[in-house]
């Protein structure tokens, strides 16, 4: 059942089966807005047309029944597709984490250590002597000199005397000579007047004389300040001169002193100084990511400690690999590979250690290596332990190169100590009865640790 109500010029309600929809505007163009969407119809006489504009569709458009309208949005089918393919990416980073992690543990003796130079200072620097100056110049008194003095760069001129006044000298000595003669005696007023005009005349030449004489004893007091300004500067120029070059044979001294010092060290650590080469490798160490400390120097060679961690605190438990259908995947590892794959990295890190020992210690020709961890299984957790001991000599591995796989280096080491237990090749500590030297070394070590 349908029925339609007019609500305004223009607008209908309509009410339906299938819902309530308002439309707005003449028949000829007429705009639906209800439960089916939006649509727009239009129409002449008796007959019609209607369209949608987005949202609703047909059922037949969507495979529905019932003649209801479908409406877009995630479905079960894509939002499973959505977490399939976020389990996919994920696990392909996961594949290329461990991967580009097993390539890092046996890719440590790839890095390349520059070797160590004689350092040389820069010369020193040029003396500036504007600064020098400044300061003699103050201490000896020239800048309040030159504003005394004017502050130009010729000698000062006393201002000019002022010119005396005449009339005006006249005309006060007039007044005071006329004021006690009556007026009516014009002769002695007449008489008078000359008299002080006469007067007038000679103070206008003593006052120009008084006025000379100031500008005469002001312009001496300026030269003489001239002159000790001038005597100043031609001082202070004379003391630049030695000031500059005393700075310049000072900073020398001490530049040829540091550089003396420099190439003391330079000759010492050349000839494996401990004092020198041990602190030099030392900060050499510090940024490594297996800890090392050089304990001695004995004529060229050169014994460092190398502390590493036990296997199951670097080596994944799985391993990139395929499945049959070839998609990537992440396989468990086996005991043997796990060993493998710790082996390899521990002998990357020896690698490393050495060709840095031999790039930053000119005077070392062999490098004797002993590396402890602490053990974790229940019997021995927490002890020190040596796993390896060898010898590396300069000719052999100061070039090792990082592309290729550091294999057996610790076994054909010379005097080579590694002790691989049972079928899988598990790196285990070495057994020191009748090794009382490395013993001893291994208690200094622990006791380092302790301090």
């Amino acid at each position: 059942m349908r029925k339609s109500f007019k609500v305004a010029p223009g607008v209908r309600i309509r009410a339906s089966s299938r819902g309530i929809s308002a439309g707005v505007g003449p028949r000829a163009a007429r705009v639906h807005i209800g439960t089916r969407g939006v649509g727009v119809s239009s129409g002449v006489g008796p007959f019609s047309a209607y369209s949608r504009s987005g949202g609703a569709r047909k059922a037949g458009a969507s495979g529905g029944r019932g003649g209801r309208a479908s409406y877009g949005g995630a479905t079960k089918a894509s939002i499973a597709a959505r977490e399939q393919e976020a389990k996919t990416a994920a696990r392909e980073a996961d594949i290329d984490r461990v991967a580009a992690l097993e390539k890092a543990l046996v890719s440590v003796h790839g890095a390349s250590f520059p070797e160590a130079e004689r350092v040389m200072l820069p010369p020193p620097d040029e003396v500036d002597p504007d600064p020098i100056q400044a300061e003699l110049e103050v201490a000896a008194g020239i800048p309040e000199l030159a504003v005394a003095t004017g502050g130009g760069e010729f000698p000062a001129a006393a201002a000019d005397p002022e010119p005396v006044d005449r009339y005006e000298l006249m005309r006060e000595h007039r007044k005071r000579a006329r004021a006690s003669i009556p007026f009516w005696r014009i002769r002695d007023q007449i008489a008078a007047a000359r008299a002080a005009d006469a007067e007038a005349e000679i103070a206008a030449e003593m006052e120009m004389k008084r006025r000379s004489e100031e500008q005469e004893s002001e312009q001496r007091r300026l030269d003489g300040l001239w002159s000790q300004l001038e005597t100043a500067r031609r001082r202070v120029a004379d003391e630049v001169v030695l000031a500059v070059a005393a700075e310049r044979k000072r900073r020398a001294d001490e530049h040829a002193s540091e550089q003396a010092i420099l190439d003391d060290e330079w000759q010492r650590l050349n000839v494996n100084d401990p004092s020198v080469t041990l602190n030099v490798l030392e900060q050499a160490f510090a940024d490594n990511e297996a800890p090392a400390a050089a304990i001695d120097c004995d004529g060229d060679r050169t014994t460092v400690v190398m502390q590493f961690v036990p296997p199951e605190a670097i080596v994944p438990e799985r391993k990139p690999a395929h499945t049959p259908t070839g998609k990537r995947t992440l396989k468990k590892r086996t005991k043997t590979e796990i060993n493998a794959l710790y082996l390899n990295a521990l002998e990357s890190n020896v690698l490393a250690t050495v060709k840095e020992t031999l790039a930053v210690a000119p005077g070392t020709e062999v490098v004797q290596i002993l590396v402890v961890r602490r053990e974790t299984d229940k019997k021995h957790a927490g002890e020190l332990a040596a796993i390896c001991v060898g010898e590396f000599d300069r000719a052999s591995y100061a070039g090792a190169s990082g592309a290729r796989e550091p294999g057996r280096a610790l076994e054909l080491a010379a005097e080579s100590v590694l002790n691989l237990k049972g079928k899988t090749e598990a790196v285990s500590p070495i057994d020191l009865a009748g090794r009382e030297d490395l013993a001893s070394v291994l208690a200094e070590v622990e006791n380092g640790l302790q301090a």
